[in-house]
């Protein structure tokens, strides 16, 4: 099992009395510090008040540990540098550096413990190796897999198939058992030079991109996952905020959209107020508003009304959809409001039969 890095800061920190960091140093500061064969050389860098002994380089960026430098004994520097170095020997073996798993790990442990706490709006602090790479535009994914019996995912291979797939820089973040939070740069909503990008709204591209994802992921490992993404942020605060936002995105899609695998935040807000209602209140509505199950029972009916909602109540685009003549999906219409009273094609009762559906899913669910 390998030693947390955030760990070791810690005990540094309470060791020595003085502040301590975990940092990511760019590649220019990187080869200027540390130089070539960081890893091998046995004198620790003097930089900005602080004393840094290498832990790891990836790409060309060296993670270093780094202590204030003021009031500590001679025998105190040489003992954190031996402690950084022992360390960073132990990752050396276990090869969990190579991919930066070791940052990942350490913002992932704190995000666990902001979301915990119900803190959605903390900022990042200096201490967390990743925040350097954290200041631009970055676009967040939440990867979760049902996989209960396949093997586990290895963080270097499921950050092998990212590289494979975005042309920018990546991150990964383990968070649970099975839940990945994915941070790619913006300019994948561009893709480079295509101009018909231009036509396309955030939201659709983001859509896009994220079918693309699933497919790829899908198809190199068996089972079930469930993606969700939210529109670009700046994840130095307010990153805990988002991972609560897509994690809820998964909860809700996974009772309100079976059979769906890419959940989008923009497209749930009913269905987030409809799961906030306590179950009671829900069933109360559900009574008070009459008895739907004969429509919402039968499973084509379902679908003729999931669709003809998706279709903005469109007639037309909605027997299309459903590969059925237009007169086939009036006859089903009318059907409903033998039924239940509820003419769709009116605003009010649409709106009421939209909101029943969202109940009678919830509901049935739990």
């Amino acid at each position: 099992m390998t030693i947390e890095s955030e760990t070791l800061r810690q005990k540094l920190e309470q060791l020595t009395g003085k502040k301590t960091a975990i940092k990511q140093f760019g590649r220019q500061d990187s080869t200027s510090l540390f130089g070539i064969g960081a890893q091998e050389t046995d004198q620790p860098v003097i930089h900005e008040g602080c004393i840094w002994t290498p832990l790891h380089e990836n790409e060309g960026r060296i993670t270093a540990i780094g202590v204030e430098m003021e009031g500590l004994t001679s025998m105190e520097v040489q003992l954190v540098h031996f402690a950084v170095r022992s360390f960073a020997a132990a990752l050396k073996v276990t090869g969990v550096k190579e991919e930066g798993e070791m940052e990942a790990l350490q913002l992932s442990k704190w995000l666990n413990s902001q979301l915990e706490q119900e803190k959605e709006d903390t900022e990042i602090p200096d201490e967390i190796a990743l925040k350097s790479r954290l200041f631009g535009e970055i676009v967040p994914f939440l990867l979760t897999s049902e996989n209960v019996h396949n093997t586990q995912i290895s963080y270097r291979s499921l950050m092998k198939l990212l590289r494979s797939y975005f042309d920018s820089a990546v991150m990964l973040i383990p968070l649970q058992e099975k839940e990945w939070l994915i941070l790619a740069r913006k300019e994948l909503l561009t893709g480079g030079d295509d101009k018909d990008d231009e036509e396309e709204s955030e939201d659709d591209l983001l859509s896009q991109t994220s079918m693309g994802l699933h497919e790829l992921i899908a198809n190199e490992w068996v089972g079930v996952f469930h993606l969700a993404v939210a529109p670009a942020i700046v994840p130095i605060k307010g990153l805990t905020g988002v991972v609560a936002l897509l994690r809820e995105t998964i909860v809700l899609g996974r009772i309100f959209q079976v059979g769906e695998y890419i959940h989008l935040p923009w497209e749930l807000h009913l269905e987030r107020l409809v799961n906030s209602i306590p179950d009671a209140r829900r069933k109360q509505l559900l009574g008070q508003i009459g008895d739907y199950t004969s429509v919402l029972s039968d499973k084509e009916m379902l679908l003729t009304l999931e669709t003809f909602f998706e279709m903005e109540c469109n007639v037309s685009e909605t027997a299309k959809k459903l590969y059925i003549h237009r007169n086939t999906l009036l006859y089903r219409l009318d059907k409903i409001k033998q039924e239940t009273g509820a003419d769709v094609r009116s605003f009010g009762d649409a709106a009421i039969v939209k909101l029943t559906m969202l109940l009678y899913k919830v509901t049935k669910r739990k």
